[in-house]
């Protein structure tokens, strides 16, 4: 008999993970060593700590450096190729292992970033980023296309931002990936769409991410795309220092979605100020000239030698106040004008309003559901009535069956029992065995066995003294 493998041994996680962290960092081979790779996800705590990753291929390690120590690195950026030295440990609460970085040294610029660093010397060489070419955004925008994912953080940004700010600016959507291998084609597609919509200018936006994710806008088609746009190009990409290609091709540049949406024009409410600005300083002006010209004409009237200066001047009188009441619905209808324009624009804005046509589909829903539910209650009452009627057509059915097929077996039992081995052992008939067999010939059964015969009421055992075996009888020729 073996004996029984020893239970294992419960630990908690905590020193698991402690036991772990001690494991790691006595490994004379991890205490010390250099490793290569390309800088990624770096940023630094308020404390002056490090933090960043190292890349090579689809390999990744978390790295770790004490601010003491990443004083003395070289200035690190996304895409930078370095050579860390230090020594493997674990961040015991997370239980993650990463390198504990003592030094660092520069080998070089990093695949990703030395090829953004050719492209923008080659474009810039082709001209495209010359700020002579850049347009100017219009003053007041009315349409504007906008170039991203609607599930981009950077584009909800934008679109919130501008809808409070101002309504009256309609988005257009030309949707897009901002992010894969696929962004590249998608982006260059919707600048197409943008340019050839009836718009004042065009925002390519998405929200923040590493230099890899964000790398799609320095692609040189879409830079080329970007540069080549019949309307003036608004960029924001991220939330980050770090410049795409884009950016610099684009006719303004800014660092925020926000940003993008307080570059668009003017707000709504700045624009109505503006307005009726302007509208009191040309009744002013109205006003100013009309005491001019009455001052005027009353000097002209005192020194008329006229008797009656009224009589040869009151159709002018009346002709002036006439062109003044011209004028002023002129004005007036102007105003008008506009403000309906910019209202027309408000009801638009707001028959696109996402909450709007979501309540509208709730209750178009709500009502079809009711209509659904009737619906369903007709077909379930008919489904039921239709049960019922079939349960009482089909009760008669199964009793005549049931009486046919039971007297059907009966006259099977009847039969049956005609035909029964019991039936002939109580007529006085006896079934002789030898051996569990029937015996149905005596050549079966040798001379002194024991043979069995069932009987009616039992069995008989009897020992064979003779037999007699009958004789077919056959025709002689």
């Amino acid at each position: 008999m073996t004996n029984a493998a020893p239970a294992p041994r419960v630990v908690g996680v905590r020193r698991l993970a402690e036991y772990l962290k001690r494991k790691l960092e006595s490994d004379t081979a991890l205490r010390n060593f250099s490793v290569r790779g390309e800088v990624s996800n770096h940023s630094v705590q308020r404390s002056g700590h490090v933090n960043f990753d190292l890349k090579e291929g689809e390999a990744v390690i978390r790295c770790f450096a004490w601010a003491s120590d990443a004083a003395s690195f070289p200035a690190l950026a996304n895409g930078v190729a370095i050579v860390a030295t230090g020594g493997v440990s674990t961040y015991a609460p997370k239980s993650v292992y990463q390198l504990v970085v003592r030094a660092a040294v520069l080998e070089g610029v990093g695949n990703l970033h030395a090829l953004f660093e050719e492209r923008k010397k080659r474009l810039a060489a082709e001209g495209v980023f010359e700020t002579a070419r850049k347009r100017a955004l219009p003053e007041f925008p009315f349409r504007v296309a906008l170039v991203s994912s609607r599930t981009s953080d950077g584009a909800i940004d934008f679109v919130t931002l501008l809808r409070d700010r101002a309504p009256h600016v309609r988005v257009v959507w030309c949707e897009s990936s901002v992010q894969g291998a696929s962004a590249p084609a998608e982006l260059c597609a919707a600048l197409r769409r943008a340019s050839a919509a009836d718009v004042d200018c065009i925002v390519l936006t998405r929200g923040g991410g590493s230099f890899e994710d964000l790398f799609a806008f320095s692609d040189e088609s879409v830079v080329r795309a970007v540069a080549k746009a019949r309307h003036p190009v608004v960029s924001a990409i991220g939330h980050t220092a770090d410049q795409q290609l884009c950016d610099f091709a684009a006719d303004v540049h800014v660092e925020t979605p926000s940003a993008a949406a307080k570059a668009i024009g003017c707000a709504t409410s700045e624009l109505l100020a503006r307005t009726n600005d302007r509208i009191g300083r040309a009744r002013r002006s109205a006003d100013l000239s009309l005491r001019r010209l009455e001052t005027q004409l009353h000097h002209a009237l005192v020194r008329s030698k006229l008797e009656e200066p009224r009589t040869y001047l009151g159709p002018l009188v009346q002709r002036v106040g006439d062109l003044e009441n011209d004028l002023e619905a002129a004005a007036l209808a102007l105003t008008n004008g506009r403000f309906a324009k910019v209202r027309g624009l408000a009801r638009k804005l707001e028959a696109h309003d996402p909450t709007r046509r979501l309540a509208d589909r709730a209750l178009a829903f709500h009502r079809l559901s009711g209509r659904l539910d009737v619906a369903m209650e007709r077909v379930l009452k008919a489904v039921r009535d239709r049960s019922r009627a079939a349960q009482r057509a089909l009760d008669p059915a199964i009793l005549r069956a049931g009486s046919r097929h039971a007297r059907r077996l009966e006259l099977a039992l009847l039969r049956l029992e005609g035909n029964s081995p019991e039936r002939l052992l109580k007529q006085g008939y006896a079934m002789v065995t030898y051996r569990d067999a029937i015996v149905r010939d005596p050549s079966q059964v040798p001379l002194g066995a024991i043979v069995e015969a069932r009987v009616a009421h039992g069995t008989l055992s009897a020992r064979v003294e003779g037999k007699e075996v009958e004789r077919k009888e056959t025709d002689g020729n």
